[in-house]
Parts: structure tokens; sequence; C-alpha cells
């Protein structure tokens, strides 16, 4: 059961008690008017204190509810975050491979700007983009 359910709960259960204990004290009887003075201004009296622990108690479960709403987060919309996680995740994929073509046409043209005496002779290079640095630089189109 939720907080609300259990409140109302609470308050026909306190209010059936209140109605039980008025009815059995209008069932007793009182032997003189002078009692039954005393005992309706008791009663009275009595009324009013429950009256003002009702009233407490059900502001003390309405600012219940408003602190438990007020720490619930707020429910967003799944559908549109998704998909913009999905645009951007695929945005950065283009963007790492724009680099990695940026890197591939630097190490070419710097293969082919390095003088011979410091370029390394002794064996091929390793680096794929270094093998063929003749070959033009050629970008895929912006993304």
């Amino acid at each position: 059961m939720n907080l609300s359910k259990q409140a109302n709960l609470v308050l026909v259960v306190v209010l059936c008690a209140v109605i039980g204990v008025m009815a059995s004290i209008s069932r007793g009887n009182s032997s003189t008017a002078r009692e039954e003075n005393q005992d309706v201004s008791s009663l009275d009296r009595r009324l009013s204190l429950l009256e003002q622990r009702f009233y407490s108690m059900e502001s003390s479960i309405s600012r219940l509810q408003q602190s438990v709403a007020a720490q619930r987060p707020p429910v967003s919309q799944p559908g549109t975050s998704d998909r913009d996680i999905s645009l951007i995740r695929e945005e950065i994929q283009r963007l790492t491979l724009r680099i990695n073509e940026l890197e591939c046409g630097l190490s070419k043209v710097d293969e082919r700007t390095t003088p011979a005496s410091r370029r390394n002779t002794t064996g091929k290079p390793t680096d794929p983009c270094r093998l063929n640095a003749g070959e033009p630089v050629r970008l895929s189109a912006r993304p």
C-alpha cells in the first residue's frame, strides 16, 4: 500500500474509535442534570482535542506526501533521450573516422617532406599510412 492509502486507513480507524467512544458515553446514564452538563462539557473538550489531533495528523500526512513527491525523480521521455544518444554516438563515430583520416594524411605528408637522410631506410615503415606516401591524400566527404 502506498502512503496515502495507509493514511486514509489510519484516519478511518481513528474515526471509528471516536464514534465508538462517543456512542458508549452517550449510552451511559447520569443521575442528575449537573452531571450531564459536566459530561457534555468534558466530552466537548475531548472532541476538540481529538479534532486538533486529527488536524495535526492530516497536516503531517500531507507534508509527508509532498516530501515523497519532491524526492521522486522527474519522469523523462525515454524515446527522445535514446534517440539523442544514438545521434550523438553516430556523430562521434563520424568524427573519429575523420580524425583517423586526417592523421593518416598527415603521416603521408610527413613521410614525403622528411629528408632522405632522416628517413628509416633499414626496413619498411610499419605505419600503413606511411607505406604509400607517394599516393595523394584522399579524405572522405565532410561529416
